[in-house]
């Protein structure tokens, strides 16, 4: 069979060749053209993948520099930027999920990064708590600095690791996309090449014919038209190829300045860490220089930090500062163990609140204050000596307590007694309190909180007697006056001072530490010594506890010479009623027997009198008379003075008192040319009528004895449960400043009036005494020139009517 093809077929056979190759040249040129754009494509993505983790990663460092700021200035405009960025970062992780999908390795680091964020703003945002409550030195610990740094840290290698990757897929993308551009243009340079060999062959055929060559180059112009088109659409897809290229570029060049923004960032954030570490430092100089103790322990309770304040306080009580750090608390200190530090600082870990307390620290013999901070990952505790404050606050209070005591009886024994016990606890562990008096000196107090030890205490003192007469101690303070103080007493003291072997094993039993002894001074006087004494519990006496004592001292010696002054006031006043009440008695003998012979000459018993001598009888009897009166009057404020007159009350009505005493002063009042006017109301009282009369004598008495002339009105009114009577008169008057000395016994207005007119001076006393006798009362309204009123205050009985 014969299978060679005919002229014909042949020459279609050829004229098919370059449409088929043309075919080609477009399949290729259009498959270079898809690997192209599929590189492109790649390439926006890896660049937005590195654009959102930059911009991921700078949200995350304005996010820190926004909290960062608000701690420094506690202003909230600067927590503006941190709340945004929150919700930007939460936006970038969702685009960055997007871009990463399909990539495992990448989507892992983009899930690392996921975990991370809410870890570090749960950093920032406890720091901003803290400084929110105020709590500064807290929310900026270097503890709390140092887990953000490390957080920071490692979202940037993270955001690092993932922008690697991709730089690496951009660079890959970038070779295989030049590649296919120029395999693109090969492949079709190469095309063309061939499709003109073809054609030339093709026109090498049809020049057997006229026809078929006129046939083949039409199909060859048609082809060539072809190819032209092909080759202008390879040309339109190489300058979209350029342009292309030109965006790549762009797009390197936006790179380039976001590695640039990147590393600006970079620096920022360099700049941050080293502002953190400044601040950190500058917190460890504060603390250094802090007066306080303050010590840092991490939430496994080791020791972190100690500032030399703590130190010292360590010193103190033993333990070696430098060797602490790294150690658990428990360990180093055990006693610590189930005491108050331990449960105070368990709570403010529980509760996240500072604690404060105050304590007595035996170790340190100090008031401290311990404040309990936590922190995160741990606790720092700040503790400060107020020694110094809470004893003069105790001291303060103890003089308070002292000076109520000292004012609350005129007994000084049983005052000193309560002083002592009051300065027995938080002043003293035993308190003594010597006086001198007439026979030497006397220990008359010995206190103790065991009373069993005061009995003791006193069998001691009388088989070893004080030895007033040494050169120190509790003699040598009452010759001086000065006081003395023993910080501390050492044994070779206590050997000094033992009067033998026994007595030195008692004083060494009691472990006495410290001793202060200070003198009772009053008016110049050192009326005695005070003396504390200081035990076991750790206080050493010092010049704060010698200023309080002295005063404590000092109230105690003017309470001493108070009762002193008092006793002998009692003594001189039991004396002065004892001389008044027999001198009053020894007058009225003689001075009755005078009125009796002046009553029997009068009446002519021995034989007529002329007139003459019945005048000068009158004048003796008149002047026994007012002697008497005078005589009466001292002894009632006699009786009255020390208590012993009696109160005989019965139903009285004042209006028939009244009347009789005005009938006993109207000769007064004539001689003298002065009117009595009474104005009283008719009134019933439950009273002694007895001493009612004898004030309202002593009153209208007064009345009349310093008014020249005018009216003297007594008048009277029931308001409520009382009656009031009330004398007024045109008198000289009473100056203000001498209205609260009228009722002092032996005073009047003026001694030259006193002498003009005579008198004890007894008189208002006697009335005001007499009606606070009766329940009542005596007062004054006056001025000079013009007048006084006295007005009498009685209980009225009930039901009492009043008609005028």
């Amino acid at each position: 069979m014969d299978l060679r093809l005919s002229g014909t077929a042949q020459r279609r056979v050829l004229a098919l060749v370059p449409a088929v190759l043309v075919l080609l040249v477009g399949a290729l040129a259009y498959e270079r053209a898809r690997s192209v754009v599929s590189d492109v494509q790649e390439v926006g993505r890896s660049s937005a993948i590195i654009e959102g983790s930059d911009a991921l990663l700078t949200r995350a460092v304005d996010a820190e520099t926004g909290q960062r700021a608000y701690l420094l200035t506690g202003d909230e405009a600067f927590l503006e930027p941190y709340v945004g960025a929150r919700a930007d970062i939460a936006r970038s992780l969702d685009s960055l999920r997007r871009l990463v999908r399909g990539k495992p390795a990448q989507s892992a680091r983009l899930n690392a990064i996921e975990a991370l964020i809410p870890v570090r703003f749960a950093l920032l945002d406890s720091a901003i708590e803290l400084r929110r409550r105020g709590a500064v030195s807290e929310a900026a610990t270097s503890v709390g600095l140092l887990a953000g740094k490390e957080k920071m840290d490692q979202l940037r290698s993270l955001v690092s690791d993932l922008q690697a990757r991709e730089k690496t897929v951009l660079a890959e993308r970038r070779v295989a996309e030049q590649r296919s551009v120029r395999n693109a243009s090969f492949a079709v340079g190469a095309a063309g090449v061939i499709a003109l060999l073809v054609s030339a062959l093709v026109n090498l055929a049809f020049s057997r014919a006229l026809k078929e060559r006129d046939n083949a180059n039409t199909a060859l112009r048609d082809v060539n038209q072809d190819l032209e088109h092909q080759s202008e659409q390879l040309e339109m897809q190489a300058v979209e190829m350029e342009s292309q290229a030109a965006e790549l570029e762009a797009t390197a060049e936006d790179l380039r300045s976001t590695n640039d923004a990147l590393n600006l960032t970079s620096r920022t954030a360099e700049q941050a860490r080293d502002s953190a570490e400044s601040a950190r430092l500058r917190l460890e100089r504060v603390l250094e220089n802090l007066p306080d103790a303050a010590n840092v322990f991490d939430s496994e309770w080791r020791w972190r930090y100690v500032n030399p304040s703590g130190a010292r306080n360590l010193t103190a009580i033993g333990i070696d500062a430098s060797q602490v750090t790294g150690k658990v608390l428990w360990d180093v200190m055990p006693r610590l163990r189930g005491t108050r530090f331990e449960a105070e600082t368990r709570r403010a870990l529980r509760e996240a609140k500072v604690i404060e307390y105050e304590e007595y620290s035996s170790e340190l013999d100090a008031w401290i204050e311990n404040s309990i901070v936590p922190v995160s990952g741990g606790v720092m505790t700040f503790t400060r000596d107020i020694t110094r404050r809470k004893r003069e606050q105790q001291g303060a209070q103890l003089l308070n307590d002292a000076s109520r005591v000292l004012a609350s009886t005129l007994d000084y024994e049983k005052t000193l007694e309560a002083v002592a016990k009051l300065a027995v606890g938080d002043l003293a562990d035993w308190c003594a309190v010597d006086l001198v008096e007439s026979d030497g000196i006397r220990q008359v107090v010995v206190s103790h909180k065991d009373e069993a030890k005061i009995k003791w205490a006193k069998e001691l003192n009388k088989r070893y007697p004080p030895d007033y007469g040494g050169p120190t101690g509790v003699g040598q303070v009452m010759r001086t006056g000065q006081p003395e103080i023993y910080p501390e007493i050492s044994d070779q003291m206590l050997v000094a001072g033992a009067r033998d072997a026994e007595h030195l094993a008692i004083m060494r039993e009691l472990q006495i530490k410290s001793a202060l002894v200070v003198p009772m001074i009053a008016r110049g006087r050192t009326l005695g010594a005070l003396t504390l004494i200081s035990t076991d519990t750790g206080r050493r006496y010092g010049e704060v506890d010698q200023s309080l004592a002295m005063e404590l001292a000092t109230r105690a010696g003017i309470a001493i010479d108070n009762a002193q002054l008092y006793r002998s006031a009692l003594a001189a006043s039991d004396a002065k009623s004892a001389f008044l009440a027999t001198m009053s008695h020894e007058l009225r003998t003689p001075l009755n027997a005078i009125i009796g012979y002046q009553s029997l000459l009068a009446e002519g018993i021995n034989g007529s009198l002329n007139p003459s001598q019945l005048a000068q009888l009158a004048r003796i009897r008149a002047s026994a008379d007012h002697l008497l009166s005078l005589i009466d009057e001292v002894l009632t404020f006699s009786r009255v003075d020390a208590g012993k007159d009696v109160v005989r009350s019965d139903e009285v009505q004042l209006s028939a008192i009244v009347a009789e005493v005005l009938t006993m002063v109207t000769p007064l009042a004539e001689a003298k040319g002065l009117r009595l006017q009474n104005e009283t109301i008719d009134a019933w009282l439950l009273t002694d009528s007895g001493k009612v009369r004898q004030i309202l004598l002593n009153l209208l008495s007064n009345a009349i004895k310093f008014s020249d002339d005018g009216d003297i009105v007594v008048r009277s009114r029931l308001t409520g449960d009382s009656v009031a009577v009330s004398i007024s008169d045109p008198g000289i008057g009473i100056a203000p400043e001498n209205l609260g000395k009228i009722f002092d016994p032996f005073w009047q207005v003026e001694q030259r009036s006193t002498r003009r007119i005579g008198g004890t001076g007894l008189g208002l006393s006697v009335s005001r005494s007499l009606a606070r006798l009766l329940g009542g009362d005596v007062s004054v309204e006056s001025g000079v020139d013009r007048g006084s009123t006295f007005t009498l205050t009685l209980p009225a009985k009930r039901g009492a009517s009043a008609r005028p």
